[in-house]
């Protein structure tokens, strides 16, 4: 069961860090780590509630096999969700056990509902950024790199060496990323009531939407 206090905790972090007509509270001394520490908390709840979201994706999807219900077009349908929750090599080996005439022997069908329940997770998208750039995931450098356009924060990267870094130009610049990451947000439609789960399109967007705020803010200093 997918538990919908993870998906309203993230919203809940996704609001405060996006909270840019509110400005920055008195006792924020410094509002890069304040911004960080926002992005920081989103994670563990974003990938538990990805494992869950997948969890239940393929408890689902054996509930409708054991009742006779899954065909050729319903497979494909579930081979496209898994691609937007697992590691590539982790979907090679899934796909390899979903194979209709093979799942219609209950024998093979139990193997393979015990290989996804024990050996299948979630991956997490913001692992990549800890590898060097030449070894990312091509789809994830593309991802983030689109998220950044949308975002404008190539153009506030580019901005920011323009002159130097005051006080008062620093607030603009962070203000104009949390203003420009609330429009994103809302133009996506993140879900404003527990039943409304993300879904295997937004998942990875909201992990590169972290991603691309975070590598903006490194940008001011390692954080």
């Amino acid at each position: 069961m997918v538990d919908a206090r993870l998906q309203q905790f993230i919203i809940a972090r996704l609001a405060d860090y996006c909270a840019y007509r509110c400005g920055f509270q008195r006792g924020v001394p410094d509002p890069i780590l304040y911004m960080w520490e926002k992005l920081r908390e989103i994670e563990g709840p974003m990938y538990a509630l990805k494992d869950q979201l997948l969890a239940e994706a393929i408890a689902a999807f054996f509930r409708e096999l054991d009742g006779g219900r899954i065909g050729a077009r319903e497979l494909t349908d579930f081979l496209q969700l898994l691609d937007g929750y697992l590691h590539p090599g982790d979907f090679a080996d899934a796909a390899f056990h979903l194979d209709l005439e093979s799942l219609a022997d209950p024998g093979r069908r139990k193997a393979a509902r015990e290989f996804f329940l024990r050996n299948l997770r979630a991956h997490r998208l913001l692992d990549e950024d800890a590898k060097p750039e030449a070894q990312r995931n091509p789809n994830w450098r593309r991802l983030v790199a689109e998220i950044e356009r949308r975002l404008g924060l190539d153009l506030l990267d580019r901005s920011r060496g323009h002159k130097p870094l005051t006080e008062r130009r620093l607030r603009f610049l962070l203000r104009r990323c949390r203003m420009n990451t609330a429009e994103y947000c809302a133009v996506f439609h993140f879900p404003l009531h527990p039943g409304d789960n993300f879904t295997p399109f937004i998942m990875p967007r909201v992990e590169a939407l972290v991603a691309a705020n975070r590598r903006f803010l490194r940008g001011f200093r390692r954080v």
